[in-house]
């Protein structure tokens, strides 16, 4: 009796390990496409045929001076698969420092006027503590201005309406921008994001402007059609200390 079941059992066994085989090999399949994907997205955008001869190291530095090709590059999930520890990496001391992104959303009803402004209130998650910030930095995407002009990038701190002086500036920035040229700006906000998060009471979002000599607020604030994925964000890099294993990468939003 107990030879029948033997022999039954294997032809199922075997074709567990050809389906299984099977699938390995899809994943495998859609994985090279969506890498290749990825290779042509970027090169297009880069206006490209085929890929520079440069090292990893110089890919890393180049990266976050163009935000938009770091989404693309998260979009597909390039950096890890469903990984939630953030984009991890070890510097010359062995620590190991991960890169949060924090979208921008809208701030409370109570520091607005006709409901504006619209952006912008960040919330940071419990891993982002003041005595770990690395270096925090705010992304602000400029629509094109119609001529070349100097941009005042300003970032103003929101009261409660209540309390008066809504407008308090923070930080400014002074921009030289070509005609007709969208770009992505930032500005250092590590003491800023400091303060909120010793004293969270004070967090009530920042309004972000950006003038042209014209008196053209230029910053891309709320998603016009065509500007998804264009809103304001803060890039914020912390340290985790000395690290024996290291994690996979990943982003943490």
């Amino acid at each position: 009796g107990h030879g029948d079941i033997t022999a039954h059992q294997q032809p199922s066994t075997a074709t567990e390990e050809s389906e299984q085989c099977s699938t390995c090999e899809f994943r495998q399949h859609s994985k090279l496409m969506r890498l290749h994907a990825i290779k042509s997205q970027i090169l297009s955008k880069l206006r490209l045929k085929q890929a520079p001869n440069i090292s990893r190291d110089v890919v890393k530095q180049l990266l976050p001076k163009a935000p938009p090709l770091q989404q693309l590059l998260d979009q597909y999930d390039v950096l890890g698969d469903d990984s939630k520890d953030g984009a991890m990496e070890e510097d010359d001391e062995h620590a190991t420092t991960e890169n949060i992104m924090t979208m921008a959303t809208e701030p409370d009803p109570i520091v607005q006027v006709d409901r504006k402004p619209k952006c912008c209130f960040f919330s940071f998650s419990p891993k982002i503590q003041a005595n770990r910030i690395v270096r925090a930095q705010l992304w602000v995407h400029l629509r094109p201005a119609e001529e070349a002009t100097t941009v005042f990038l300003q970032i103003s701190r929101l009261m409660p309406v209540a309390d008066g002086g809504r407008h308090i500036r923070i930080r400014s920035l002074k921009i030289d921008v070509n005609a007709g040229v969208t770009s992505w700006q930032s500005i250092d906000v590590k003491q800023v994001l400091t303060v909120w998060l010793r004293q969270p009471e004070t967090n009530w979002g920042i309004e972000i402007n950006a003038y042209d000599a014209k008196g053209n607020d230029l910053a891309v604030t709320s998603a016009e059609p065509g500007e998804d994925g264009l809103l304001p964000f803060m890039e914020v890099k912390i340290s985790e200390g000395p690290k024996r294993i290291r994690r996979d990468s990943g982003l943490d939003c």
